[in-house]
């Protein structure tokens, strides 16, 4: 079995950044298709940038694992900030017009729709979120 993608890492803009690019790296290593990769990628981008923009922990590095598996990649985000299950954000009013829509909060709504499962746990004094997204 090949090495999980495990990395600390703070939510900076830069940092992100660069994240991105590991995820991406270590998913096309790996053979993920593209559609899967984009996705993860996307989960983990949107999570991460979530913790520096509304999870007070921007000095705290959050803790990102990938597990690459036939049918699936699995991935868990720990950090230390506050409590905050992203399951309690209310989804988005999709309907309304553009014009009417506050900016931002698409991030999770589009995260939980990309993925098979989407899971959030107290522990040990961090917040671990975890997701799962098809490879086919």
């Amino acid at each position: 079995m090949m090495a999980p993608f495990d990395i600390k890492v703070l939510a900076t803009p830069e940092a992100i950044s660069d994240l991105t690019d590991k995820v991406l790296a270590f998913l096309r290593e790996r053979q993920v298709d593209a559609r899967a990769a984009h996705h993860v990628a996307l989960a983990v981008e949107e999570l991460v940038m979530n913790l520096g923009t509304h999870g007070n922990c921007r000095d705290q590095p959050a803790q990102i694992k990938l597990v690459v598996e036939p049918a699936q990649v699995k991935g868990e985000i720990a950090d230390t900030g506050p409590p905050f299950d992203p399951r309690q954000v209310a989804d988005p009013n999709i309907s309304a017009p553009l014009a009417d829509r506050p900016i931002g909060g698409l991030g999770l709504y589009l995260v939980r729709r990309l993925s098979r499962s989407f899971d959030y746990k107290r522990r040990n004094g961090s917040n671990v979120t975890t997701f799962s997204i098809a490879r086919s």
